[in-house]
């Protein structure tokens, strides 16, 4: 049962901790905390959906494109409500995202419908034997997939000149602006890279809970919690926050209650900014003046 329950809650954590990733991304390369990062997951895989259904595309033809989609509706959402808003106080583009979140939110609604559908899952249902545990090929074959995203998001940031000048215009970005590198483009390709991890996590996750415009809500906030847990500095630390967060969730869960299931991760958020606003696996930065 144990085997079980962590099994679950890893996978559940490894669809946080994509999102964490998309969210960190966004404000380290721009300081803009994106409310809406849910909601473009979510309505990315309304896209990849009408794929599925209207165009007839095989299940894993849409799961290679999902991460195109999100990229492209990274670009258009930076280039037309976060670019104008450059120069501007930093309340400005927080405003922003959450008059997205009502737009991409609202517009699913209205183009796909209000009533949840059914989303095909990549893998079977039967479970398989893992160290004496009966656990979900679901469960496993979502954290492959996050793992997979994972260890090619390393590799780009560490083998890449574009993903050596992301982390470059993230640690200082005046810097990294007199060194030659385009602080304006690495924020779009940020946009445009953090959302194709998030519509990836949305097409993880939409086998799970039904595909629905609401389906990304609770979501967002266990990655917010994942990631202000991990440190919100911090990518590695924000994928160990969120796996932690995904395996507590299911152990109170089975253990304590399901009705306070979701409370659970506010309760993290608020112990963590009291106690450790760093976050647990990062350091304090301290300046001398």
């Amino acid at each position: 049962m144990l085997g079980q329950l962590i099994a679950s809650g890893l996978a559940l954590g490894s669809i946080y901790a994509l999102l964490a990733l998309s969210l960190v991304l966004i404000n380290k390369s721009t300081d803009v905390v994106n409310f809406a990062q849910g909601e473009m997951a979510m309505f990315g895989t309304f896209i990849c959906f009408a794929l599925l259904t209207k165009a007839g595309m095989p299940l894993i033809a849409v799961l290679v494109l999902a991460a195109p989609i999100g990229a492209l509706l990274g670009l258009a959402t930076e280039r037309i409500a976060i670019r104008p808003l450059q120069g501007a106080p930093q309340v400005n583009a927080l405003i922003a995202t959450i008059g997205l979140w009502m737009i991409f939110h609202h517009s699913a609604g209205w183009i796909w419908g209000y009533d949840p559908v059914r989303f095909p899952s990549l893998f079977p249902s039967d479970p398989l034997n893992v160290l004496g545990a009966r656990v979900a090929q679901n469960s496993l074959g979502i954290i492959g997939v996050s793992v997979l995203v994972m260890i090619l998001l390393y590799l780009f940031f560490a083998y890449t000149r574009t993903g050596i000048a992301m982390r470059a215009a993230s640690m200082n970005r005046r810097a990294a602006q007199l060194m030659g590198v385009e602080v304006q483009k690495v924020g779009l390709l940020a946009w445009a890279l953090a959302t194709a991890i998030s519509v990836v996590s949305g097409f993880l996750i939409a086998p799970l809970t039904f595909l629905d415009f609401e389906m990304m809500f609770a979501v967002l906030l266990k990655a917010f919690a994942g990631a202000i847990l991990g440190g919100f500095n911090s990518l590695p630390g924000a994928v160990a926050g969120c796996l932690l967060v995904g395996v507590l969730e299911s152990l109170f869960a089975a253990y304590v209650s399901t009705a306070f299931k979701d409370t659970f991760a506010f309760c993290i958020i608020i112990a963590v900014l009291m106690l450790r606003p760093q976050g647990l696996f990062t350091r304090r930065l301290e300046a001398k003046v």
